[in-house]
């Protein structure tokens, strides 16, 4: 079918519900469906509709990733596909303390599941995460604003969520399983070691002002 006869059959409430994820998609990267109750009416409706969006996105070079195992749909780069359809041309560049602050949370994500956690919404404390910043060696180089500020930027490409503000004794940080798509166990590896080996030599005259053009594409 063209994208005409698709978009003539749908009813008005579809056609708002096309838009919406559209732009969702293009805004965010991700819909997880247990985020919330909007993001679940988006999921499935995405899910129904995903030979429409596909047509409709791939004028513009992207398409659809669905995978309904861990309730994740993932806008896909056309020109660039690689394993578990993780993109090169449309990745986010982080900063060096934001890349340090993801695999943090990505380990912490991998470990749950590995150990089999059966929800793939996890929830875990801000001193989750500094134990395990810790464990890096790198917890006195990333203040609590630097991790509320990083926390923000992974917050708006749905990788995770923050039940209160960064800093306070009850502050959870819901995990998701878009998460997965952002590295595998080798990425993880190379580039933590070369991440953290950087950041180690600068950690006497540590500048987060100093890390802004040192970036990485990560997600």
């Amino acid at each position: 079918m063209e994208m005409q006869e698709y978009w003539d059959e749908f009813t008005g409430g579809e056609k708002d519900q096309f838009q919406r994820a559209a732009r969702r998609l293009l805004r965010t990267t991700f819909i997880v469906r247990d985020k919330d109750e909007d993001s679940k009416k988006l999921y499935y409706f995405v899910s129904n509709q995903r030979e429409a969006l596909s047509l409709y996105l791939g004028y513009i070079g992207f398409d659809l990733i669905v995978d309904r195992e861990n309730g994740v749909i993932m806008l896909r780069n056309l020109d660039e596909g690689g394993e578990f359809g993780r993109v090169g041309s449309n990745r986010l560049m982080l900063r060096k303390v934001d890349s340090l602050l993801l695999c943090a949370i990505w380990t912490i994500y991998d470990d749950k599941i590995h150990s089999g956690t059966m929800s793939r919404k996890i929830f875990i404390s801000v001193m989750d995460l500094n134990f395990t910043l810790e464990k890096f060696g790198v917890k006195d180089i990333i203040d609590k604003t630097t991790m509320s500020d990083s926390l923000k930027l992974f917050k708006k490409y749905n990788l995770l969520d923050v039940v209160g503000k960064v800093g306070d004794p009850d502050c959870r940080i819901a995990l998701f399983p878009s998460l997965l798509y952002c590295m595998n166990d080798d990425e993880f590896e190379t580039f933590l070691k070369n991440a953290t080996d950087r950041m180690l030599q600068r950690k006497s005259g540590f500048n987060s002002e100093d890390e802004e053009d040192e970036t990485d594409d990560m997600v």
